[in-house]
C-alpha cells in the first residue's frame, strides 16, 4: 500500500549505527506547554531512514527496528501549519516559522468557535455552557462552514518547503475529528445524547458526512502540496477507565465517515493515525474496521493483550512506557530493553517517545535491529 525502497537482504546491526553523522534542525515551534525543552536531535548512521522504516511496517513487512512514535524528539516530523486556525487557537503550531505570539488566552478557530487556552492542564478547549449547535438537526443554520480557500496556502508552502523534506514520517496533524468536533459544537452532555437519540442521529450523520468531506478535502491539498506521509487526527474516545460509547454506537455513528478519511489517505500512499485518549481498547474492532494505521494509546490499556490478539490485522500499537525508577543501572536498562524487544518482536508495534531514558530507546533499537534480522 505505501511505497518504499526495500533491501532484498537486511544489512547486519552494526554499532557503528550509533554513529552521530549531523543533527536534525531545531525549530523555534518545536516545544509543547508542560513539556521540558528536549536536546537537539541527533541524527545516526542508520541503514535506512526513519521514514523508510516506517513504510516497512505500515506494509506489514518487518521494519529494521521499532520506529519511534511521538510529537517531538522522534522519528516523526509532526506538521500543523498555522494557517489552520485551529492550530493557533490550540496553541499546537509545529512549522518552520518563528514561535506565534499569543495575545489572548481565547482565539478562535474553525466554526467560529472561541478556545480557551488553561495553563495548568497545557492545552485549551471550548468553554462548556453556551454550545454553538443546541439542535443538531438545525447545525446547517447554527454554524458556519470552513472554507479552505481561506487558509494561505501560498505563504505556508513558501515557508515550508525544507521542513517537509525531513528524512522521518512528515505527519500533519488535525484537531478535532468527528466525536471532538461534535462535543466542541454542542458540549460532551449534549453531544453524548445526540449520539443515540434517534431523533438526533440523522443531523449527525449530516454533520460527520460533511465533515468527512472536509477532511478529505484538506489531505487532498495537503498531499499535493506537500506529498505527506502522514494524517492523525484528534478524536479522544474514552476517560481513563472507559469508552465514552459503546461499540455499536462507535460502528453506526462514527467509523463509516472516519474510514472515508482512511482510505482517502490510502489513496494517496498516507499513513492515517488516530490520536485517541483514554481506555479506549474496547473499540479497537472499530479502529481496525476503519483501516486506521497507528494508534498510541495511553497506559491504563493493556497494549501487549491488544498487541497479541489483534496480531493479524493491519493495525500498529503505539506503546508508551513510564519512566524508570530513579537509580536503574545501564546494564538493568538494557536488560528491560531486551525483554520488551522479545516481549513484542512478534507484534506490530511503535514505541512512543514520552516516558522512558534515551537509554532504554537506544537499546530498544539494537536489540530489535537484531531481532528483525
Amino acid at each position: 500500500m505505501f511505497q518504499t525502497k526495500e533491501l532484498r537482504v537486511k544489512i547486519k546491526f552494526d554499532q557503528k549505527e550509533f554513529e552521530v553523522i549531523s543533527e536534525y534542525p531545531d525549530y523555534p515551534t518545536h516545544v509543547m506547554a508542560l513539556v521540558p525543552k528536549a536536546p537537539i536531535q541527533k541524527k545516526f548512521n542508520r541503514p535506512i531512514t526513519a521514514r523508510e522504516n516506517w513504510k516497512l511496517l505500515f506494509n506489514g513487512k518487518k521494519p529494521y527496528w521499532v520506529p519511534q512514535a511521538g510529537f517531538l524528539n522522534c522519528e516523526v516530523q509532526v506538521f500543523r501549519p498555522r494557517m489552520h486556525p485551529d492550530n493557533v487557537a490550540t496553541r499546537l503550531v509545529f512549522d518552520a516559522e518563528e514561535l506565534p505570539q499569543y495575545a489572548s488566552d481565547i482565539a478562535k478557530g474553525w466554526f467560529d468557535l472561541d478556545w480557551e487556552w488553561v495553563d495548568i492542564a497545557g492545552g485549551a478547549s471550548v468553554h462548556p455552557g453556551n454550545p454553538a449547535v443546541r439542535d443538531i438537526n438545525k447545525w446547517e443554520e447554527q454554524v458556519p462552514f470552513p472554507n479552505l480557500d481561506d487558509m494561505d496556502w501560498e505563504n505556508c508552502i513558501a515557508k515550508n518547503r525544507d521542513y517537509v523534506k525531513a528524512d522521518k514520517m512528515v505527519q500533519v496533524g488535525l484537531l478535532s475529528g468527528f466525536w471532538e468536533r461534535l462535543m466542541s459544537l454542542m458540549d460532551v452532555d449534549h453531544a453524548a445524547i445526540a449520539l443515540v437519540d434517534e431523533d438526533q442521529q440523522d443531523g449527525v450523520h449530516r454533520l460527520f458526512d460533511r465533515l468527512a468531506d472536509l477532511y478529505v478535502d484538506y489531505i487532498d491539498r495537503l498531499y499535493k502540496h506537500f506529498s505527506i506521509d502522514g494524517f492523525l487526527i484528534h478524536d479522544d474516545w474514552g476517560t481513563q477507565n472507559n469508552p465514552f460509547f459503546s461499540l455499536a454506537t462507535c460502528h453506526e455513528m462514527i467509523v463509516p465517515y472516519l474510514k472515508r478519511v482512511v482510505d482517502a489517505c490510502h489513496e494517496r500512499n498516507i499513513a492515517f493515525e488516530l490520536h485517541s485518549c483514554g481506555r479506549v481498547e474496547p473499540l479497537v474492532p472499530a479502529l481496525i474496521e476503519a483501516g486506521v494505521d497507528l494508534w498510541c494509546g495511553q497506559t491504563m490499556n493493556d497494549y501487549h493483550r491488544m498487541a497479541t490478539t489483534y496480531q493479524d490485522a493491519s493495525l500498529v500499537f503505539g506503546v508508551q512506557l513510564l519512566p524508570e525508577p530513579a537509580g536503574t543501572t545501564t546494564e538493568e536498562i538494557r536488560a528491560m530493553a531486551k525483554d520488551f524487544v522479545e516481549k513484542y518482536k512478534d507484534c506490530k508495534i511503535a514505541l512512543v517517545n514520552k516516558g522512558a531514558s534515551p537509554l532504554f530507546f537506544a537499546a530498544v533499537y539494537e536489540y530489535s535491529r537484531k531481532a528483525y534480522e
